[in-house]
């Protein structure tokens, strides 16, 4: 496989990646949603902020793997 075919791959992964989570099954929260989960949460010592980076770091690395191994 050459470099140009394995970098459009890992570009058709990520894009795949991207439409995972359509907002017709997972729909946006408005501000009661988050407003209510951070008082859930902070009842019981936990933070959305803390739950938030844990799944943007989830993501961006999944995202980063995708990347390293098209570049290898």
């Amino acid at each position: 496989m050459t470099r140009e075919e394995r970098l459009e791959e890992a570009l058709w992964r990520i894009a795949q990646w991207s439409d995972a989570y359509p907002v017709d099954v997972f729909p946006e929260p408005d501000e009661d949603y988050y407003r209510n989960a951070h008082k859930v949460l902070t009842a019981h010592g936990m933070t959305l902020d803390r739950l938030s980076a844990a799944a943007m770091r989830h993501v961006i690395e999944g995202v980063g793997k995708v990347a390293k191994e098209a570049l290898k």
